[in-house]
């Protein structure tokens, strides 16, 4: 159930999103995300596999992507192994700098992406502690200034970075209490959020299309 409520807010948000020209998903529910966005109206979506590997019919010059991400026409979505209450993002390693308990794949594109005018999405398969900090370990990603949309999609909701902090748009049931044990990542949860338990069935149904195995379930543990 959450599989399908978060890889298809991404996917509806992704199309309605009309001025992105180029998508870059990072794990297999956003890849599954992207797709469907081409068939929810974003035909003309490019997929790219790298900030420097387009689709079939793009140009795939680092120039290209960049400029496109400047520009506020490249859209992203990251699974970042901590995100912090102010935005920051860490992909490098979790532990104190230099002496990580774990190294990660490293910042790659983020340290330019983090804050730029193009859209960028962060879907977690879990709202932790683990994950969700007062402030990472180390920083991959600086905080954003709020110049582009920054959306937080977990099994506890969708969140908003707004002026420097999270606000809760929707929650899932349940999303109180997952906020609760990530104390530290500090969640504002205005009076009257809406409650959120179930995916649009249009939209699941072309996420079944687009992904008849289920890879985005497994993302998830379904």
């Amino acid at each position: 159930m959450i599989a399908d409520l978060l890889t298809a807010t991404l996917a509806e948000e992704i199309a309605a999103a009309v001025d992105l020209r180029v998508f870059v998903p990072t794990t297999p529910a956003t890849e599954v995300a992207a797709k469907a966005a081409q068939e929810l109206g974003a035909a003309g979506l490019a997929l790219a596999r790298g900030f420097t590997d387009l689709d079939v019919g793009q140009r795939g010059s680092v120039m290209d992507v960049f400029t496109l991400l400047r520009r506020g026409r490249l859209g992203v979505a990251v699974a970042p192994i901590q995100l912090d209450a102010a935005g920051r993002t860490n992909l490098s390693g979790i532990g104190p700098v230099g002496q990580p308990k774990a190294a990660m794949i490293g910042p790659r594109g983020l340290t330019e992406n983090n804050d730029t005018p193009s859209p960028l999405w962060y879907l977690l398969a879990t709202h932790s502690s683990r994950a969700l900090v007062g402030r990472v370990d180390m920083i991959c990603g600086p905080a954003p200034s709020g110049i582009g949309p920054r959306v937080l999609l977990t099994p506890a909701g969708r969140f908003e970075l707004r002026n420097g902090g999270w606000v809760a748009t929707w929650l899932t049931p349940g999303g109180e209490e997952l906020i609760a044990g990530a104390p530290e990542f500090t969640i504002n949860v205005p009076a009257g959020t809406p409650i959120r338990d179930a995916a649009d069935a249009a939209t699941v149904a072309v996420l079944d299309r687009v992904d008849p195995s289920g890879k985005r379930k497994r993302e998830f543990g379904e």
